[in-house]
């Protein structure tokens, strides 16, 4: 006795086997169903079970337009398989290929390069900055200068003068050049900026991959044993229009015949394009 309930208690702590399966790919569509502004759609499923237990069916691939809360599942082979829980859940996978960091590391290799060059051009300006602190500086000496000025004077004068304007324009032309290498490496370092962020930790993490996945656990009580189970689901942003074709055979002059055939064209988001004929007849007279 002791024994046996051992062996019971080891059987109901026992983890369920796990049986995935692709929604589209394994679960052909039966049946559809189609109002103004969803439809339900029924898929049927078949698993051979070799051994008797409990089971955990995983569903997954799952449009974004389903509405995991009305699923419904129904089937079974009698009393040898029981459907104990319906559940359905969103994971989120990160990609499975490893992230390239070359890019990023460029970008930051760049930006590194541009904002060196930005240092460069600043003691540049600073150095032009200097220089036309110190010809400033020599032109108010000369211009406050006391006493009499004889003409040697005003030679020293003139030819400081030209000095001055020329130096002066071309330190102009230098200041512009400058100032403005800083202002289109700074637009640049602010694009490079951008960039960087959009590949950054947190675009990585918003480029995760939801699964949608819906897991229907099941009792078996036969070991060898083929299972049917249905599942049906509504689905959002999903509408239906009316298409004919109509043709007319007038071969023999006292007998005509019209044949009408219509459909209804399904059409969702994602989750399929179908074109079904809802109905055939033929019209004689």
């Amino acid at each position: 006795m002791e024994a046996q309930a051992t062996t019971t208690e080891a059987l109901n702590n026992s983890k369920a086997s796990i049986v995935a399966f692709n929604i589209d790919q394994q679960c052909p569509i039966q049946y559809v169903t189609v109002y103004n502004d969803r439809a339900e759609v029924t898929r049927s499923v078949r698993h051979h079970f070799d051994i008797d237990g409990t089971y955990d069916l995983v569903f997954g691939g799952f449009s974004p337009s389903v509405d995991l809360t009305s699923l419904h599942v129904s089937g079974g082979t009698g009393k040898a398989c029981t459907i104990l829980e319906v559940s359905y859940q969103t994971r989120y996978e990160n990609p499975t290929e490893e992230v390239d960091l070359t890019a990023i590391d460029q970008l930051q290799n760049e930006f590194s390069n541009v904002q060196a060059d930005i240092d460069k051009h600043q003691r540049e300006l600073a150095r032009l900055v200097k220089q036309r602190t110190w010809l400033d500086g020599r032109a108010t000496k000369l211009m406050n200068q006391d006493g009499q000025i004889n003409t040697n004077d005003l030679d020293t004068m003139q030819q400081f003068l030209d000095f001055y304007y020329k130096h002066l324009a071309k330190l102009d032309d230098e200041t512009t050049n400058e100032e403005n290498q800083i202002k289109e490496l700074t637009q640049r370092q602010n694009a490079l900026k951008t960039k960087i962020t959009e590949h950054g930790v947190e675009g990585q993490a918003n480029r995760r991959t939801a699964k949608r996945e819906v897991t229907v656990t099941v009792h078996i009580a036969s070991s060898k044993i083929d299972v049917a189970l249905e599942i049906s689901y509504l689905i959002s942003n999903c509408s239906w229009s009316a298409s004919y074709d109509v043709r007319v055979s007038s071969a023999e002059a006292t007998r005509q015949k019209t044949q009408l055939t219509y459909y209804g064209i399904i059409v969702s988001v994602r989750e399929f394009l179908y074109s079904i004929n809802q109905c055939f007849y033929m019209i004689s007279r």
